[in-house]
């Protein structure tokens, strides 16, 4: 997308559409709407004489958020149309209010397939939030919105996404500006690249093409670099947790580790740690519902290469290390069967009880082989339990770990990318369930209660003394209707950009 800065006044400004923001009147009644004097609105009322004031009345448009209003020009200004949004109430204003306004506009300047957009932006703080801030929320939520998968379409039925540009009129300095619009464009692009892998069909993205996908964005950059283990190397390993899920497939498995240093001295080292499970089934315990979504069980390994995207241009003053265990869990003879015995490569033994329960057993092996890294943090995410939908809804990602102030962190930077996270307590007499049996552990013991908690306690040990977090991004890495700048049914790159705003504030 391109971004251009003028000080033109928004009636010159050359764009296909300009929009204003009005805000909804705190009051008991629904009143009608009025224009801001701040971002253009009553002078382009004024060119118009006072036909979008007329238009707001006859349309009972009250600014409620979301509500929007389309008016053309009638060629008083150098914009076609003029687009009014309502922005809510402004005591409750947030940067993802100013996200969702952003994919209103890139969903209504597709619609009439408007390639440009004009708009103004205010130097004064509003809310307690700077102008960058708010510039980077909006271009975010254009972009994210602009995303669309139609690849696997005719070419004759994809809608191309007219939206391409945009014109923001303002007085200030504008470098800072620039750089919060490029920053907005590369953490929403990187979300968008995480959407594409995990939207992928599963003939097509096998873990051996999830390993090229690494290979060639480590070679597309120079301050990333990748390494892939396949089958021999994972034997080599003693992956046993990874093996064992990998049996019952004909694709191989590949781990995959990558790694991204600033040019200067690191202020921490991260480990992220991401499931790539690109298939799941259920294996011998076949999943009876809902399958067919089963693709999106690698969108942890998507977000940490969604992540690493975007470092390669952001770069952060952190080391990141990113670690991808990766396969297909399926049904077959050769497949892992419940009552099997495994060691994992930390040499903890575990009694197969769920062969569906196969995400903790890879992130097992990851967990220990990113141990030897030595990360000041750990993080691991993973669609690991259906659970969390129960726990916290759709919306929110379970969060759950070690070390508080890493939650902390982590929660925060979600409060800021609209990607809300909740802590989960590590109640360790849950853990009771894991430790009956034959072996070291049990990969299932709770039957159906806690089971968010209960994955995340069976992955403790395995991060050992290091500060860890789990994100259990089940619910939240898959949209089953669009909402908001998520237009479309599918992944919606959760949590990339949490974690780039928190490396990124490291």
């Amino acid at each position: 997308m391109n971004f251009h800065f003028t000080r033109e006044s928004l009636d010159k400004t050359i764009a296909d559409l300009v929009f204003v923001v009005t805000f909804q009147k705190d009051s008991e009644k629904p009143v009608a709407a009025t224009l801001q004097q701040n971002d253009g609105g009553q002078g382009l009322d004024k060119l118009l004489e006072g036909q979008i004031t007329q238009a707001i009345k006859a349309q009972e448009f009250n600014g409620k958020e979301g509500e929007s209003l389309l008016i053309h020009s009638l060629e008083k200004i150098k914009a076609k149309n003029i687009l009014i949004i309502g922005a809510g109430l402004q005591k409750k204003f947030s940067l993802e209010t100013i996200r969702r306004i952003g994919g209103k506009v890139a969903q209504i300047s597709n619609g009439i397939k408007a390639q440009s957009v004009g708009c103004v932006v205010e130097q004064t703080k509003i809310k307690g939030l700077t102008t960058a801030e708010r510039l980077q929320a909006f271009v975010e939520g254009c972009v994210l919105a602009n995303y669309s998968f139609d690849y696997y379409k005719d070419k004759q039925k994809r809608t191309p996404k007219t939206f391409k540009a945009i014109h923001f009129q303002t007085k200030g300095n504008t470098a800072l500006l620039a750089k919060a619009c490029t920053t907005a464009e590369t953490f929403a692009q990187a979300a968008n690249f995480t959407r594409d892998l995990t939207n992928s069909p599963p003939n097509d993205l096998t873990p051996t093409a999830l390993a090229k996908a690494a290979l060639a964005l480590a070679k597309e950059h120079r301050n990333i670099s990748c390494r892939v283990l396949g089958l021999k190397e994972i034997k080599a390993q003693k992956m046993g947790g990874l093996l064992a899920v990998t049996k019952g497939s004909s694709e191989p498995p590949q781990f995959i580790h990558l790694t991204y240093k600033p040019g200067q001295k690191s202020r921490a080292k991260v480990a992220l740690i991401g499931k790539g499970i690109t298939f799941d089934s259920g294996g011998l315990n076949i999943k009876t519902r809902e399958i067919e979504l089963m693709k999106l069980d690698m969108a942890g390994a998507g977000t940490v290469l969604g992540v690493f995207k975007a470092l390669a241009t952001s770069k952060p003053k952190v080391h990141v290390e990113g670690f991808i265990a990766s396969c297909e869990n399926m049904p077959s003879g050769n497949a892992v069967r419940p009552g099997d015995i495994i060691t994992t490569r930390a040499g903890t033994t575990v009694e197969v009880i769920n062969t569906d329960a196969e995400g903790r057993l890879v992130l097992a092996d990851a967990l220990d082989y990113a141990c030897e890294s030595k990360p000041t943090y750990m993080i691991d995410m993973a669609t690991l339990t259906g659970g969390a939908a129960y726990a916290v809804g759709e919306l929110i990602t379970p969060i759950l770990g070690n070390d508080k102030g890493l939650i902390g962190r982590l929660i925060n930077a979600g409060k800021k990318t609209g990607e809300p996270a909740w802590e989960l307590p590590l109640y360790q007499n849950y853990k009771k369930g894991y430790l009956k049996g034959p072996a070291d552990l049990k990969n299932s013991g709770s039957g159906s209660k806690a089971s968010t908690i209960c994955g995340a306690l069976f992955l403790e040990g395995f991060a050992k003394k290091n500060k860890w977090v789990h994100m259990d991004i089940a619910s939240t890495a898959w949209a089953d209707e669009p909402n908001s700048y998520h237009t479309m049914v599918g992944a919606t790159g959760n949590p990339v950009r949490t974690i780039l705003y928190f490396l990124m504030d490291l």
